[in-house]
């Protein structure tokens, strides 16, 4: 009288897998195979967020965000370990190129910043930190934390401009 359990890795590591070559939806979230996969643990600018670079001129910088995923990505394979989904029904996932860890490569590149730093381990504290005195993406001038952003913007999603 066995019951199946799920495939399980390591304790340190996230139980199931989803794997595929994703679509880039922005830069801490990818679908594979119409799954939407949020990249856990980071935080990226959105879409539509404009940042100040180096000089203090505005930039987009969710679309950097997004297009250097794109560009890291390709159209390779990816593999995403998750464990459980979201408020917004998006998996939360780890994932990785071959050996890369993708969320902690937009990390080390600016790209995107550490959601929760209690939650965080210290390779990507370590990680944002480089990133903050080379001054490589967000840290190369000035920026409203993603989260901040979403706050103040959520009425416009609904609205059309």
């Amino acid at each position: 009288n066995s019951t199946p359990t799920p495939q399980s890795f390591s304790n340190n590591s996230l139980s199931q897998i989803i794997s595929g070559v994703p679509r880039i939806i922005d830069g801490d979230t990818i679908d594979i195979n119409q799954n939407r996969i949020r990249l856990i643990g980071i935080d990226a600018p959105e879409t539509k967020q404009k940042c100040l670079d180096a000089n203090y001129f505005e930039y987009l910088c969710g679309e950097v965000s997004t297009a250097f995923l794109k560009k890291l990505i390709g159209d390779k394979n990816v593999e995403c370990a998750y464990e459980e989904k979201d408020i917004y029904h998006r998996y939360l996932g780890n994932c990785k190129l071959g050996k890369m860890n993708i969320n902690y490569e937009m990390v080390k590149n600016g790209m995107a910043i550490i959601y929760n730093l209690k939650d965080a381990d210290e390779e990507l504290k370590n990680l944002e930190a480089q990133a903050q005195n080379k001054k490589l993406g967000v840290w190369q001038g000035a920026f409203e934390e993603p989260k901040q952003y979403r706050k103040k913007n959520r009425h416009k999603q609904y609205n059309k401009d």
